[in-house]
């Protein structure tokens, strides 16, 4: 059967399943701060371009960095108009930046903790860009921006020694992050790993919807790890420098976390959502689907 293509009004055609996965992204990054997550699930049953550009727009306004990072990885669904900048230079202003915040973290009392994240999302953004990795740089540049306009930060303005370096510090900080945003988040995915990359993302879905809605006492920490190895899978099945081998091992270890320790769920419904997960997980690897 053949897979079906989603029209991008006149643009090249996007794989359904691309888009799918996509959608599948931001509803990884949307699960545990609650963003969007009905609308977001509607759209991972069918993508539809015009309903992911509508909620694109919506949260890309926001100020918060939990709406924009959904809305980076909704981008990748959406055509947009290529953006050239000198990217090198980015990189080189965004280390010099992260220099002066370090040797500015000592003068700032209480604010050091603010300070030293800012500075770690800036240095997060620089080296993702250098490495090719622009999503990610997008989205430490807006975890940097949302840091830089903290109360905690803006009162750093009241002291007439950092009042200046924290405004110019800050206004760079937007400027950086304006220009990575004009860049088009694509992902570049091998094809013949499409369907594994689906199943994989089914099943980390439905444990994070269980995970992060209402109560998890029993075990929590097992369904934690197993979550996190499937994030790891997800990364290195998206890289293809990456063997499928690795991907294997993370699978094998998220189906340990959960077969091993979950035996004293009391909850049925969990229990048994947890069971299927696992089944899931050893269907792929004994089927060598991985």
């Amino acid at each position: 059967m053949p897979h079906q293509h989603l029209d991008s009004g006149g643009s090249p055609l996007l794989d359904e399943r691309l888009a799918k996965i996509g959608v599948g992204l931001a509803l990884q990054s949307a699960i545990p701060h609650g963003c969007e997550i009905e609308t977001l699930l509607t759209l991972y049953s069918d993508p539809d371009l015009e309903k992911a550009q509508r909620l694109y727009d919506k949260l890309a306004a926001s100020r918060s960095h939990y709406d924009r990072e959904v809305a980076i990885w909704l981008e990748t669904l959406l055509e947009r108009s290529p953006f050239e900048s000198d990217l090198k230079a980015l990189v080189a202003t965004m280390r010099e930046m992260e220099s002066v915040l370090y040797f500015m973290i000592n003068q700032v009392g209480e604010a050091q903790r603010a300070v030293n994240d800012w500075m770690n999302y800036v240095a997060n953004a620089a080296e993702s860009l250098a490495d090719g990795f622009w999503i990610d740089a997008k989205i430490f540049l807006s975890q940097a921006l949302e840091v830089s306009q903290s109360q905690t930060i803006e009162q750093l303005k009241s002291d007439p020694i950092l009042r200046r370096k924290t405004d110019i510090l800050q206004r760079a900080t937007a400027q950086y992050f304006e220009e990575m945003w004009k860049h088009p988040s694509k992902l570049t995915i091998p094809e013949d790993r499409f369907e594994t990359i689906l199943k994989v993302q089914e099943i980390l879905l439905d444990l994070m919807q269980a995970y992060y809605q209402g109560t998890w006492k029993e075990n929590k920490e097992a369904v934690g790890s197993a979550i996190r190895r499937l994030n790891t899978a997800m990364r290195y099945l998206m890289n293809k420098d990456k063997s499928l081998e690795v991907v294997e091992q993370e699978v094998q270890l998220a189906s340990e976390h959960l077969s091993g320790k979950m035996s004293q769920v009391v909850d049925e419904r969990k229990s048994e959502l947890v069971d299927k997960c696992t089944e899931r997980m050893k269907e792929l690897i004994r089927t060598r689907a991985l």
